[in-house]
């Protein structure tokens, strides 16, 4: 787990706000789950204020994580893809959250070609990062396994 929360890059900025406009706001204690991997998604949820713990399951049984705050946008790509969630989005401190359902979403990006460009480039920092914890993740096993065998002889 990220121990400081990811900022959220320029065009995820200006899209959360555009889609703060749109949705209503709530608080949510720590500890909430504000949606898991594998449930299909409602809409996205703008975090307004407080931290979020965005955890994946891999198909290995292991868990990569990081730890988002304000200005970033949750369930974009399972929002505009209508498919499951592909993580569990958790409040790790009293959080303020604006829920904004998925045809508001959708009619918002269908309004403004600008606005589909930005979700492009969130998603695409979301796959990137995506990637590049399965490639470390890999790359560590690797050199366990590789150590382990060198020790057996």
């Amino acid at each position: 787990m990220s121990a400081q929360p990811v900022p959220p890059t320029e065009s995820q900025a200006e899209l959360a706000q555009a889609l703060e406009q749109l949705g209503s706001a709530r608080l949510n204690p720590r500890g909430t789950i504000l949606f898991r991997q594998g449930e299909q998604p409602a809409g996205v949820l703008v975090v307004r204020k407080g931290k979020v713990r965005l955890s994946r399951l891999g198909p290995d049984g292991e868990s990569l994580s990081k730890t988002v705050s304000a200005g970033h946008i949750l369930g974009l790509l399972a929002t505009v893809s209508d498919q499951p969630y592909l993580k569990t989005a958790e409040t790790i401190a009293d959080s303020e959250l604006v829920a904004v359902d998925r045809s508001r979403v959708m009619a918002l990006l269908n309004r403004r070609a600008d606005f589909w460009l930005q979700a492009v480039e969130v998603i695409k920092g979301e796959m990137k990062l995506i990637k590049k914890r399965v490639m470390n993740s890999t790359t560590a096993r690797a050199g366990a396994q590789n150590g382990r065998a060198g020790s057996g002889g």
